[in-house]
């Protein structure tokens, strides 16, 4: 492998009195005071939140399609050498490059990604990992192939209070709980856009749209797909569950250790919104019905998704010595989780803020013991510290959070095609054989990676 080679030099320049850090690329380094040599796919939008802890290392490249884009990202990083395809950009400095952060749409994550890994490079994927089934499970088996840290971009498994929501859980804080209510006020607006012709347009001479599609299908430029909108549209998109699943639903599968669910479905009646005192939702919001199977540890499980300003049916909230509100809603999105002891409330589309809804004052002086480790940061600076060696390696490792998008994913699938999802995820194959083809999806050629590992 190229990554051996380099290793071999790094090393003999220690050994001679060089100044280059020993790392072994990709995997964990020696010496955590040295700077990593990191590049950046995909150079705007949600690609500033790495800026910061970037700017402690070495940002050598930047592969951006779009110059208009990523001029905050050019700004940043001066001395960058600039790229269109992140291709040119490995082929340029596979040997130099230690991490790279994917902040691309959906439909293009899965391709950087795996020629990162390939190439015995680290890698920062943004959330959801992959645009399909197929990439995410070859994600999951390609960190077993290559030994290189990787991890998503899903900051709310760092926070401490997904940490303790699982320390409460598993200490019976909330008894038995067989229903859990998520919601977010994004929405999918991708099914409205089926069907729809979008008339060609120019292509601003600042964009290379052909490398913007990459393994998609070709279509013609628009403005609604490029620079924002791609998630709206299922060939670069996963609409608002894809774009929030991977932070909200993640509260219930990492607490309960959920794992994959026997069905997913639609249930376009369910909405209490109303009683909350909010207007009533728009056309594209939508309820989703996920069922767990009963484990050794749990019973079955029913999660319940709502988005575009549906709401599950509020519980009160008990403030002790007899005295009783309502909950007011968390518009932005948030999460119920139901015991038969006691419901757990935590409110936004992360758990910054997860409390006890009865009698949380007495139990805030007696919370359990801390038995799940915490993170260091989020996930720039957690990847950072586990290619240096300072850690083992990160929490949400593709091994963890390729499954988890996969769980996302049939959900979106149920929303598309109005139906009953039921995977089998040893053969990856539905009861409903007309969605076997949205496993993976066809690939424009000259895009082709990971065919065979699985």
């Amino acid at each position: 492998m190229k990554t051996l080679s380099r290793r071999k030099f790094l090393q003999t320049a220690a050994l001679t009195g060089g100044s280059l850090p020993l790392f072994h690329v990709g995997a964990a380094g020696q010496f955590s005071k040295s700077k990593l040599n990191i590049g950046l796919i995909g150079a705007g939008g949600i690609a500033k939140t790495a800026f910061g802890d970037c700017k402690n290392e070495n940002v050598i490249a930047i592969a951006e399609v779009d110059d208009v884009t990523g001029q905050i990202g050019y700004e940043a990083f001066p001395q960058a050498k600039r790229y269109r395809d992140f291709r040119r950009m490995f082929d340029a400095h596979d040997k130099e490059l230690d991490l790279v952060i994917v902040s691309t749409p959906d439909h293009t994550h899965f391709v950087a990604t795996y020629a990162a890994m390939e190439r015995g490079i680290a890698v920062q994927t943004q959330k959801p990992l992959t645009h399909n089934l197929w990439q995410a499970r070859t994600l999951a088996k390609a960190a077993e192939k290559f030994p290189v840290q990787t991890v998503m971009g899903n900051q709310g498994h760092n926070f401490d209070g997904m940490r303790k929501i699982r320390e409460w859980y598993e200490a019976g804080l909330l008894g038995t709980v067989t229903e859990v209510h998520a919601w977010t006020n994004r929405t999918t607006r991708n099914n409205q856009n089926v069907g729809v012709t979008f008339p060609p347009q120019t292509i601003p001479s600042t964009l290379d749209w052909d490398l913007w599609l990459g393994p998609g299908p070709v279509v013609d430029y628009h403005e609604t797909f490029c620079p924002k909108n791609w998630r709206w549209h299922w060939d670069f998109g996963s609409g608002g569950l894809g774009d929030i699943g991977c932070h909200t639903l993640e509260i219930p599968y990492y607490a309960m250790g959920l794992g994959y669910p026997t069905s997913v479905y639609m249930a376009p009646e369910l909405d209490f919104s109303q009683e909350a005192g909010l207007k009533k939702p728009g056309k594209n919001s939508a309820t989703y019905v996920y069922e767990f199977p009963a484990t050794a540890a749990r019973p079955a499980v029913k999660v319940f998704w709502y988005e575009g300003g549906r709401l599950p049916r509020l519980p009160e909230q008990d403030l002790g010595n007899g005295a009783k509100r309502p909950l007011a809603p968390n518009k932005e999105g948030g999460c119920l989780m139901i015991g038969d002891k006691n419901t757990l409330y935590s409110p936004g589309m992360r758990p910054t803020s997860p409390r006890i809804l009865n009698n949380w004052r007495e139990l805030q002086n007696n919370l359990p013991p801390q038995t799940v480790p915490r993170a260091i940061g989020n996930p720039v600076k957690e990847i950072i510290a586990a290619v240096k060696g300072d850690i083992q390696e990160c929490g949400s490792k593709f091994a963890y959070s390729g499954p988890l998008t996969e769980v996302v994913l049939l959900g979106t699938l149920a929303n598309r095609f109005q139906t009953t999802v039921e995977f089998d995820p040893q053969s990856m194959t539905f009861s409903d054989s007309r969605l076997n083809e949205f496993v993976k999806g066809p690939v424009r050629s000259g895009w082709e990676y990971g065919e065979g590992l699985i």
